[in-house]
């Protein structure tokens, strides 16, 4: 499949993309439309190239909202398909990500994608992850950053930032409708604030998701 420079470069609030990254993005996207076919990596509803090129732009257009200073440390949960943590580390090469997939057939795929890319900045684990009890690959506290993108409630999301955030640190979520009052009690259950939103229809037409960014209280 051939991604659009100028659709990349919308989604991610970017005036040019390289070449080496226009090739990664490419690579990895054809990568999981190759695996797709034998596991389910991403919806089969509809047009799988055009399910893959939707995933991949929704997961670059959180770059915004990203801090670019400092050493950062991210935590992916239940990366599946590796949207949004892969085509984020093609982006931001100075992140260190840790992808997390319970799924042996979808965590091997990760592996093998991350070494074929060459993607130093990322590794991945077997592993699923409980926030009420502490694991020995995973540690409680780590992460400057932790995503779900389409695993977990808004609460078990919130629970699992609370357990692996630094204080301070932020956690990025999508969802397709805004934040209701009662996830807005939610936040204050668990010591986080909200930080930023971004809707995607603002610059991929017809999505109808939002990216949320919470802190986690100090």
């Amino acid at each position: 499949m051939k991604l659009a420079p100028d659709l990349i470069c919308k989604a991610a609030g970017i005036q040019h993309i390289d070449a080496k990254r226009l090739t990664l993005s490419q690579r990895f996207c054809e990568a999981v439309l190759e695996a797709n076919r034998k596991i389910n990596l991403v919806s089969r509803a509809g047009e799988a190239t055009q399910t893959v090129e939707r995933q991949f732009l929704q997961s670059i257009a959180a770059l915004d909202l990203i801090p670019c200073d400092g050493e950062l440390r991210w935590l992916d949960i239940g990366s599946g398909g590796g949207f949004p943590a892969v085509p984020l580390a093609i982006f931001r090469p100075d992140i260190s990500f840790v992808l997390v997939e319970s799924i042996a057939k979808k965590a091997f795929f990760l592996e093998r994608t991350i070494e074929t890319l060459r993607l130093p900045n990322v590794c991945v684990t077997q592993e699923r992850l409980d926030h009420r009890r502490r694991t020995t690959s995973v540690p409680n506290g780590a992460f400057d950053w932790v995503s779900v993108k389409a695993v977990a409630a808004w609460e078990i999301s919130l629970e699992w930032g609370k357990t692996y955030l630094r204080p301070g640190g932020c956690l990025l979520t999508y969802k397709s409708i805004l934040i209701r009052a009662a996830e807005s009690r939610e936040l204050e259950k668990h010591h986080f604030k909200m930080l930023s939103s971004m809707a995607l229809i603002d610059r991929l037409p017809g999505a109808g998701l939002h990216i949320f960014v919470v802190r986690k209280n100090d």
